[in-house]
């Protein structure tokens, strides 16, 4: 059980802000555009 929790925090954590960092990627190109 802690294994689990140790290993997906960091994927939870990675997936956010790469969520974030696409996220506004997406909205500047749309500016631009």
């Amino acid at each position: 059980m802690a294994a689990s929790v140790v290993v997906s925090v960091p994927v939870v954590a990675g997936f956010l802000l790469l969520q974030r960092y696409l996220v506004q990627g997406l909205t500047a190109g749309a500016v631009k555009t």
